[in-house]
């Protein structure tokens, strides 16, 4: 399961315009539901939300209450594209689970929260539909949680697969916030050993005009770097001159 928990003033949600949930001060979370969650983690994850502390007490000591002791209120919306991988610019939704077992995951979800809390103060969208969330975020205060917590077997295989999204794209590849330094370091080696191959001494070009520009195109090809360089007396000026001396 990933959320994403924000601390609100008020929400709502709307579908083919008329408001399906609201709810005043509490949380406005984002549930979805991958193909390794169970029935059995649901308890948990919902006395979860029901316990982090995301409110000032009485005194303004920050961090200290809850939804439960401040008897606010949780609006849940069911969201599959929280589990998306990008192919290229194309978000894919394989690791998302099938809206069938996923609905009854969201149900059962939506049912312990109203057991162990109070039922008037659980709100929710409608799974499946298409739906206008509207939010105003208390601070902004917005946390992402997963749950359970991604082993290292899933992590691995998150990993495999973006590489293969990116295997032959000249890309450096995140890799648990780490970028690849030794692929990129190559590639930018290799890249300036072919600048200086390819490189003049700007002595040797040829300089007639009081002015010239030199304009550097970037990789994405949408940005220039330009360089305006004054031509003054400069050693090639003198330089010039000598030569035309000893021509005389």
């Amino acid at each position: 399961m990933k959320f994403v928990i924000q601390r609100v003033i008020e929400g709502s949600v709307k579908v083919n315009g008329e408001i399906v949930g609201k709810i005043n001060r509490g949380l406005v979370v984002l549930v979805g539901f991958t193909h390794s969650d169970k029935a059995q983690d649901i308890k948990f994850a919902a006395n979860k939300l029901l316990n982090i502390r995301l409110w000032d007490d009485k005194n303004g000591v920050r961090w200290k209450e809850c939804v439960k002791s401040m008897n606010y209120e949780i609006l849940l919306v069911s969201q599959f594209t929280l589990y998306s991988l990008f192919k290229g610019n194309k978000p894919d939704f394989h690791k998302a689970l099938d809206p069938e077992p996923a609905v009854h995951l969201y149900n059962t979800f939506v049912e312990t929260l109203s057991k162990i809390y109070v039922p008037d103060r659980i709100q929710t969208g409608r799974f499946g539909e298409m739906m206008e969330v509207s939010l105003i975020n208390d601070g902004p205060v917005t946390i992402n949680w997963e749950y359970p917590e991604i082993s290292e077997e899933a992590f691995k295989a998150d990993e495999e697969d973006v590489n293969k999204v990116n295997e032959n794209k000249n890309i450096p590849v995140n890799k648990g916030n780490k970028i690849n330094r030794e692929n990129s370091m190559a590639r930018i080696k290799s890249n300036d050993n072919h600048n200086k191959n390819n490189t003049k001494n700007i002595s040797e070009l040829p300089i007639d005009l009081n002015h010239f520009r030199i304009t550097l195109n970037e990789v994405d090809e949408e940005e220039k770097i330009e360089i305006n360089i004054e031509k003054s007396d400069s050693v090639y000026n003198k330089t010039q001159k000598k030569e035309n001396e000893d021509k005389k």
